[in-house]
């Protein structure tokens, strides 16, 4: 009997692992191995509940037991599509080698304290992770151009998500919050939140917590 699920493969530490190599690999050279390890190992602790559930020894403690397994158990073991973005990844170098390396490399990143934003920016698909509230408002409530303003769209998202208040602002708000106390220049929050959602700005941020706030004292 197979002990282990596809979803070890195929989503998880293993697979953002192998994505993260794969994405440097297919920059041709615009994106560094090691900086993009550094913005894994970055998001992976991020929060303390992230640290908590897999702490990034442990992701390194994975990619080598998967390595082991590569060079012991049956191919039928494993999921197609994991081969498939190994393969791309490994160019040529045995599968079980590749990730011992990707380990001892993600360990050696570990090791250190995390790159500061001035130093290595958010990566669009770092700021994704660690905002997806902020991501999404995006693509749903501003892009489409249904409301004039940044402004009215937030006011026709709150009243939307009402009455699941509790539910739903809690997330958005932690996430502008954030983005204002972590980026408060400008340029800042350009090249590591507004790169990736143009429609965020210190403006825009203080629009949603003061919307949000002003309905929960009125509605709530």
């Amino acid at each position: 009997m197979i002990s282990h699920t596809g979803s070890l493969f195929n989503d998880g530490p293993v697979r953002r692992a192998v994505e993260t190599a794969l994405r440097s690999q297919e920059s041709d050279g615009a994106v560094g191995l090691d900086d993009e390890l550094k913005r894994f190992v970055r998001t992976a602790r991020a929060s303390g509940a992230s640290s908590w559930l897999f702490p990034v020894p442990s992701i390194a403690a994975l990619l080598d037991h998967t390595a082991d397994l590569l060079e012991t158990a049956d191919a039928a073991f494993f999921p197609r599509t994991f081969f498939e973005r190994l393969d791309k990844a490994r160019e040529g170098v045995p599968g079980g080698e590749y990730l011992h390396t990707l380990a001892g490399l993600i360990r050696l990143a570990e090791q250190d304290q995390d790159a500061t934003f001035g130093e290595l920016p958010l990566a669009e698909w770092e700021a994704r992770v660690r905002f997806p509230e902020l991501s999404g408002f995006g693509p749903n409530w501003i892009y489409e151009g249904e409301y004039a303003t940044p402004a009215e769209s937030i006011q026709a998202y709150i009243e939307a998500e009402h009455p699941f208040c509790s539910e739903v602002f809690p997330r958005i708000t932690s996430e502008a919050q954030s983005a204002l106390v972590l980026f408060p220049e400008t340029d800042a929050l350009a090249a590591n939140v507004g790169r990736a959602f143009p429609w965020v700005t210190h403006d825009a941020l203080r629009e949603v917590l003061q919307g949000i706030d002003d309905h929960m004292r009125r509605e709530h």
